[in-house]
């Protein structure tokens, strides 16, 4: 049973709580407490999974309560619930909190929030990594991004188009933007996941808060200089299959919003990779096995992580909220077909709006496939899953038939094999425009 540590200083705002969650009693164990300090001595005697608190409190505020949780508690998930005034406060809170909601909230999106972030162990079953990666609250950016950026933002005049460009040439950055834009604090009424869209919601203000005075991103660390991993060879990797991908899904559908969300999944689709760093034992051991046996990226992770960057990946983004469509097409990148069958997949297709924030019709956070998926709804996955293979696959030309890395029966399974070809010429144009 899931454990919930709910904190507010206001006594009616925790009696509401109480009353709209009473029908969670059989699923949850919560807890209720009136302010920062209170939920610490709780948290010290008793884990918590997750944390939904108010930020303006007296004495400890939501800022430092998540701040000493996640330097205490890493593996506890941490929800914002707060209004509007507390604009400058929630801002503060972008490293340490994993997704936001408004006051007043519903109490079917409290609980879908809740589930959906309790259901991605499903995706990821190693307690370790998940610690690590609930803890973390920043990603390494490029060097030259991480600069661009700071250097825009501290001019007269911002422009918002140089951010965007910036922003959705780098992985970290996008992933972070993408998370707070589409959290219900900013009540959008659909989810938005192209960065330059992002940005223009955001605007030039809350974009500065969180650049220059949260300090959100930051430049490559010096672990990853160490273990010798190069974050621009994942960044033109990425891009090189983000536009092919793009390309792809451009080739079928004049749909501007889904070649956009094409781009992103191949911007994102690696993003796991970011994280094994923070482990760099288990990174060095991948890298010997490797160097040793001559085996690939995916077969080394999951000899020794019993897991995958897909999966790691796939994690963060949907503990920070991001549409599950996102989250399915890292996690199965690699290996789609395994959507098809008795799989697990996080589904919100029947979703409904309520208080700007859309909500999984499934109560535990996924929800089982077996036979029910209707292929044709993943085109991106494929586009992006195709795209990957054949960027991999170096030598392949318009001739190649041998296709090393492509899921040759899901591609079967959708009347799709004949494509190869088209999409062997597009791959052959990115390659040649970006060199």
């Amino acid at each position: 049973m899931k454990r919930i540590l709910f904190v507010d200083d206001e006594l009616n705002i925790l009696q509401g709580l109480k009353r709209m969650l009473r029908p969670m009693r059989q699923e949850w164990e919560m807890e209720f407490v009136s302010n920062g300090q209170e939920a610490l001595d709780m948290m010290s005697k008793s884990r918590f999974d997750v944390l939904v608190s108010d930020m303006r409190m007296p004495k400890m505020d939501g800022c430092e309560l998540l701040h000493n949780v996640t330097k205490r508690y890493p593996e506890c998930v941490r929800i914002i619930l707060s209004g509007h005034s507390d604009h400058k406060l929630i801002l503060g809170s972008v490293k340490h909190a994993h997704q936001y909601l408004m006051k007043p909230c519903d109490a079917e999106v409290v609980k879908s929030v809740i589930n959906r972030a309790c259901g991605l162990h499903e995706i990821l079953n190693n307690n370790e990594l998940r610690k690590m990666i609930t803890g973390m609250h920043d990603l390494p950016s490029l060097p030259d991004s991480y600069n661009l950026i700071i250097e825009e933002m501290q001019s007269p005049e911002p422009s918002l188009k140089k951010v965007g460009d910036i922003i959705a040439h780098d992985i970290s950055m996008s992933a972070k933007v993408i998370q707070l834009v589409n959290s219900a604090f900013f009540g959008l009424p659909q989810k938005i996941i192209y960065p330059p869209q992002a940005v223009i919601y955001l605007g030039v203000e809350t974009l500065k808060a969180i650049v220059l005075s949260a300090h959100v991103f930051s430049s490559f660390t010096k672990t990853s200089d160490v273990l010798d991993f190069s974050l621009s060879n994942l960044s033109e990797h990425s891009m090189k299959v983000g536009n092919l991908t793009k390309k792809i899904i451009g080739s079928e559908s004049s749909d501007q919003s889904k070649r956009e969300n094409a781009m992103v999944a191949g911007l994102l689709h690696d993003i796991g990779k970011l994280l094994i760093l923070n482990i760099p034992g288990q990174y060095k051991q991948i890298q010997k096995l490797i160097n040793d046996t001559g085996c690939d990226d995916l077969t080394a992770e999951y000899e020794v992580l019993n897991t995958t960057h897909a999966e790691i990946g796939g994690y963060l983004l949907g503990l920070w909220g991001l549409p599950t469509s996102v989250v399915e097409t890292v996690v199965f990148h690699h290996h789609p077909s395994r959507l098809i069958g008795d799989t697990c997949s996080l589904s919100d297709k029947a979703s409904v709006e309520k208080n700007g924030h859309e909500e999984p019709d499934d109560s535990s956070g996924l929800n089982s496939q077996s036979n029910s998926i209707n292929v044709k709804e993943y085109d991106v996955l494929t586009a992006l899953h195709v795209a990957n293979a054949l960027i991999n696959q170096e030598d392949c030309t318009s001739d190649t038939t041998d296709f090393k890395y492509i899921d040759m029966g899901y591609l079967k399974s959708l009347d799709l094999v004949e494509k190869l070809p088209e999409w062997v010429e597009c791959c052959e144009e990115v390659r040649q425009r970006e060199g």
